[in-house]
């Protein structure tokens, strides 16, 4: 029974996969927002922003000072400074009322991740909350972008040269390519290993964890089609260095699972 339950919910899951065979399931985990406050010992979000990278419809009622989110088949309706808001047109009382703060909306991540029936954690180490709803997350930071941090901008660039280094048969100076992009160590690794070993061509991003100004990591996870029925489980986890005052690539170091029905 139990095996033929799996076997429905990976034809399922490949037939979501089919015209693309590297979809993942973090795909939208990549999404930051940088400026989310703390009041009165509750995390507020900038509710357009962080609505909109959900993959939300916005309207802003300007004559009534009122905001409405669509999402499937659930809408949200709020007033500024009113501590009643309405799901799909049901009242129910917030415990802090929407606000505006220099032209922008906020109201509690847990009102907005629960209304949507995802869920808000708040790490005190990162000073962030992330809210998920489904496959879906979305990171929100209650300081600016540090001038140390890298733009996404970088982070791009440096996952571009990842994938590039899969196959280093097509590069004749090897150093001189990825010089201004991974440290030494890791270019003298990736000559040794001709190539970053079990390396998946991988376009997702995730958040980044800095441990310092000047060392940080990500994880990457997809799942690929493999054979007719299977899945493989790719993990990719991506260490950084600040170094010639540019972030470059340290370490990689990449996991494969089958996942078999």
């Amino acid at each position: 029974m139990k095996k033929t339950i799996l076997a429905i919910i990976l034809s399922l899951v490949c037939t979501i996969l089919i015209g693309n065979p590297a979809i993942s399931f973090a795909d939208n985990f990549s999404n930051t927002v940088d400026n989310g406050k703390i009041e009165d010992g509750r995390m507020l979000i900038p509710l357009r922003a962080v609505s909109e990278r959900f993959n939300s419809e916005v309207t802003w009622n300007q004559a009534k000072k009122s905001i409405t989110i669509i999402r499937g088949k659930r809408e949200l309706s709020l007033r500024v400074n009113s501590r009643t808001a309405l799901l799909n047109n049901a009242a129910f009382i917030l415990d802090v009322p929407a606000k505006i703060d220099n032209g922008t909306t906020y109201v509690p991540a847990r009102v907005f991740a629960e209304t949507f029936g995802g869920t808000a954690l708040w790490s005190e180490q990162e000073r962030k909350a992330t809210i998920t709803i489904g496959l879906q997350q979305v990171f929100i930071h209650t300081e600016p972008l540090k001038p140390w941090r890298m733009n996404q901008d970088r982070i791009n660039i440096l996952n571009e040269k990842i994938n590039e280094a899969t196959d280093l048969s097509g590069y004749s100076q090897i150093r001189t390519h990825f010089r201004p992009y991974f440290t030494d160590s890791f270019i003298n690794k990736i000559i040794h290993s001709n190539g970053i070993k079990n390396n998946a061509l991988l376009t997702t991003k995730a958040d980044i964890i800095y441990s310092s100004t000047t060392a940080a990591r990500m994880h990457q996870s997809s799942y690929f089609e493999s054979g007719p029925i299977n899945l493989e489980l790719v993990d990719r986890f991506v260490f950084y260095k600040f170094v010639d005052n540019l972030w470059k690539v340290d370490d990689v170091n990449v996991g494969r699972q089958i996942i078999e029905p």
